[in-house]
């Protein structure tokens, strides 16, 4: 599929606007390369990965799938590699999936070390993409492809989930000795999941409205339903009805909006995926694309559904109304629909050890898949990495950035203690001192500005951990914190804490109410994790002090846990 081709409606003097001026932009830089440049490679390689991605979402993932890029699903994905991979029907599948689960593992490789793709000339038979880790880890470049071939040879089932520990545990190494760094990347564009889920419900969306108004009423208006079953004869009757209403071209497209053409474009639409063994695709807009870019504005096939075959590597693309423009401009509708090829002739499936798929052998010759990509761990070596490391972590409540963050807390509470008067005598997490730190906060500052302001500043900051640490001692709370930074400091990204909501008594009880106090004393967090999380932001809390209720008391916040 020519993915940014020219639409022959616009006009001839259309010129997409030169993007390189935007060195900021590395994947990009590479699209006014030399083709067969390592630049253009690359920057062809990263605008396919939406279409490689939405591909493995849409048709080869199994309901219930995280698409989240976590190193927690490689053992799932890998097993579902060898699984698939098992046997071959003579057909791309084999191929595609190979393909998908390389550039999802190349993305979930990235999640974990940072860095960037890039792509490596010496690589296979004539350069591949590679995996390139934040350079501060001082690793050799992964060929996620590679990886996956070893998979493929190996079939262990721990391939990538050993090249995702390994990962991890330079991760690890480098933060004992640099506590505050973390692994930075370059993102991928248009490759998260809110992209491609967004893209594949639009396709879904789409086709099944079109299908109840099929039904609902545009059978019965072009002439009854009998008349209009997907058959090559109603292609015909199609055809003579648009040869009656469209004398012109331009009298088609004055009327191609109305919603009885869009019906009659989506009818050859679905025939082509009936007869086809086409697709419905949707490619959606995104708005930080340079243009001319497979997924900028002006992009041929951006923002709007048309059909694929996208499961072979043959197969032919057509945005539906252009179908019947085309008809209307003379062609047979028979002959627009034939642009496709037939579906190719279902081969037996052979179960066993698959030969690597043909059509990847321009990417990497079998020599390049016999020598193993990861190094050679021993069985003791690989018995440790496992242990250490489960693939689940970091959760929000035990992450790297969160312990850090709270061991500078408590290694600096008795001179933040100190300075707010006391010393640790005064400031020792009771529900009382809580009133304490109210009044010192509002003495401190005189308006929500203000403590918005100084809201990285080493008082507030203190008296925040304070607020929150008084309902970790006191109720059971827990600290939790996202444990990646985001790329730019946003508002809100402070740790909080988290416990049970309370439970609600019956009316009629005739137990008298427990004080807050009690509560936090006697009882810990329900341990029932079917119970709602109440969960509190103490910066946030802090501030709001200057826009509510003076009634109103840092101390209801205890009230909170039950």
């Amino acid at each position: 599929m020519d993915d940014c081709r020219a639409d022959d409606d616009r006009p001839d003097d259309h010129q997409p606007v030169d993007d390189r001026d935007r060195p900021d932009d590395i994947y990009m830089a590479g699209r006014h390369a030399p083709d067969g440049s390592a630049a253009h490679h690359l920057y062809l390689w990263i605008e396919s990965l939406h279409e490689i991605l939405d591909r493995f979402l849409d048709q080869y993932t199994p309901e219930g799938w995280q698409h989240d890029y976590s190193a927690r699903e490689l053992p799932q994905l890998e097993g579902q590699l060898l699984d698939f991979c098992r046997g071959d029907d003579g057909s791309d599948s084999n191929a595609m999936f190979i393909e998908s689960a390389a550039a999802y593992l190349g993305e979930t490789l990235l999640a974990e070390a940072g860095g960037r793709w890039d792509w490596d000339e010496c690589a296979g038979m004539g350069g591949l993409p590679v995996v390139c880790p934040d350079p501060a880890l001082g690793l050799e470049p992964l060929v996620p492809l590679l990886v996956v071939a070893q998979a493929l040879k190996d079939r262990t089932g721990k391939v990538f989930a050993t090249a995702a520990r390994l990962l991890r545990k330079a991760v690890r190494d480098r933060q004992r000795e640099h506590p505050e760094w973390w692994p930075k990347r370059v993102p991928t564009p248009w490759a998260d999941y809110g992209c491609l889920f967004t893209a594949g419900d639009t396709a879904h969306r789409w086709q099944s409205a079109r299908m109840l108004d099929y039904l609902d009423w545009w059978a019965e208006e072009a002439g009854g339903r009998q008349r209009w079953n997907f058959t090559p004869a109603s292609l015909d009757r199609l055809e003579t009805l648009l040869r009656e209403n469209f004398p012109t071209v331009e009298d088609y497209h004055a009327a191609s909006d109305e919603p009885f053409w869009v019906m009659a474009a989506w009818y050859v639409g679905k025939c082509v995926v009936e007869g086809k063994g086409a697709q419905w695709q949707y490619r959606g807009i995104n708005p930080d694309a340079p243009p001319g870019t497979w997924h900028a504005e002006d992009c041929y096939w951006a923002g709007a559904v048309f059909v694929n075959q996208r499961l072979r590597y043959d197969g032919h693309a057509e945005l539906l109304p252009v179908m019947l423009r085309d008809v209307v401009a003379g062609e047979s509708l028979r002959d627009v629909v034939d642009r496709f090829p037939d579906r190719a002739p279902e081969g037996e499936y052979v179960r066993g050890e698959p030969a690597w798929p043909t059509v990847l052998w321009q990417l990497a010759h079998p020599e390049h898949l016999a020598a193993p990509t990861l190094p050679s761990l021993t069985a003791a070596e690989l018995k440790e990495l496992e242990e250490t490391d489960d693939l689940q972590g970091p959760d929000w409540e035990d992450n790297h950035r969160l312990n850090t963050w709270l061991a500078e807390r408590r290694e600096t509470f008795p001179a933040w203690a100190g300075q707010a008067g006391g010393g640790t005598t005064v400031w020792d997490f009771s529900p009382q001192s809580l009133d304490l730190l109210e009044d010192l906060v509002r003495g401190t500052f005189r308006s929500y500005d203000e403590a918005w302001a100084e809201q990285d500043s080493p008082f507030l900051v203190g008296a925040a951990w304070y607020f929150g640490e008084v309902q970790v001692r006191q109720c059971g709370a827990v600290w939790r914190w996202c444990p990646r930074p985001p790329t730019e400091r946003l508002p809100g990204d402070f740790p909080t804490v988290a416990g049970p909501a309370p439970h609600t008594k019956n009316d009629d009880s005739d137990d008298e109410k427990e004080s807050a106090d009690d509560l936090c004393e006697d009882h810990g967090p329900d341990e029932d994790d079917d119970d709602p999380v109440h969960l509190c932001d103490p910066l946030s809390e802090l501030r709001a002090l200057f826009v509510r209720d003076p009634d109103e008391r840092l101390r209801h916040a205890l009230h909170a846990y039950g």
